[in-house]
């Protein structure tokens, strides 16, 4: 198992570092190139002699591999994902106060999501072609074809201007625990979040769950005399739980992705906020820091999900460490 995991944390880091490379590299293709943040920081005092000047000193007259480096090891060894030149600040520094509120609230999504999504797909294997598992099919087609923003302004129309009268935004300028301190206020923007989810997983856990149910050891332990519910829950759920783990993790992008739709509809101060106002603005250090680390998030999810994958199926690790 130790030498999954490392493998696995190896294969995760050789990713980041792709990634720095494009977020490293992106701004090289702006107009102006690297030194673009010196016309914004001089202004009228632009001229080509301050420019060159302003560079030096920050280091931008450097070589291409030997910025990369030290950007990487910036990254890597102090967190530094770089400075925001408009706002005079590090972009972690901008973005620190944020990023916890955002990932309690896709942390929550994330745990409703699973659930209510895993039971449900359960419940729509066992119950294939009734009445049930087609409602719960066609709900889920239309959230899952519904975008972020639509959901979002029907919740807040059905539950906020109408009855039951819930707040139609979180409360402001609170810390990031809030959400459990006074959770009636996150109560859309976390149900808007966990819908989207659930619509996909469900359905993605009704065809894994009715894939299992074929095989043959299925139908074996079903000839033993095996009830149906120990059948269900034994054999098939255990067998169908890996994939369900491998999708949990790739959906933390799109939670993440989706958390910034639903805090900007929900007017909640978090990385949805302020990636809007950092692209409004063209602070192109602050976007490409944000994407870093949501990047970051993305990869410790799925390096997570790939241990809980070798905890539940042991063969995973085995035949890994037999290549």
């Amino acid at each position: 198992m130790f030498a999954y995991v490392i493998r696995r944390i190896i294969q995760s880091f050789f990713v980041l570092m792709i990634v720095m490379l494009f977020t490293f590299s992106l701004p090289y293709f702006q107009t102006h190139g690297i030194v673009a943040p010196a016309y914004t920081v001089l202004g009228t005092k632009a001229t080509p002699y301050n420019v060159a000047v302003w560079a030096k000193q920050h280091g931008m007259d450097a070589t291409y591999f030997h910025r990369f480096w030290t950007y990487a090891t910036q990254v890597l060894f102090h967190f530094n994902l770089g400075r925001s030149y408009k706002e005079n600040s590090s972009v972690w520094g901008i973005i620190s106060l944020y990023v916890p509120r955002t990932i309690w609230l896709a942390a929550v999504s994330l745990i409703l999501t699973t659930i209510i999504a895993i039971p449900l797909g359960i419940y729509q294997a066992s119950r294939r072609n009734t009445v049930g598992d087609y409602t719960a099919t066609g709900v889920a087609f239309v959230l899952y074809a519904m975008p972020n923003f639509l959901l979002a302004m029907l919740l807040l129309d059905a539950f906020s201007f109408h009855w039951p009268h819930l707040p139609n935004s979180p409360p402001q300028g609170v810390q990031a625990w809030a959400i459990f301190t006074d959770p009636v206020g996150f109560i859309l923007p976390v149900a808007a979040l966990t819908m989207l989810s659930v619509a996909g997983l469900s359905r993605y856990m009704r065809g894994t769950v009715l894939e299992v149910l074929v095989q043959d050891y299925v139908r074996t332990a079903k000839a033993k005399g095996c009830s149906g519910s120990r059948t269900l829950f034994k054999h098939a759920f255990r067998n169908a739980l890996g994939p369900i783990i491998v999708l949990l993790g790739l959906s933390i992008p799109a939670l993440l992705g989706g958390a910034l739709i639903i805090e900007s509809v929900f007017n909640y101060e978090g990385l949805g906020i302020q990636t809007v106002f950092a692209a409004t603005n063209l602070d192109l250090p602050t976007v490409l820091g944000i994407t870093l680390l949501v990047a970051i998030l993305t990869l410790l999810g799925n390096l997570l999900a790939d241990v809980a994958l070798g905890l539940v199926n042991p063969r995973i690790r085995i035949e890994g460490n037999s290549r």
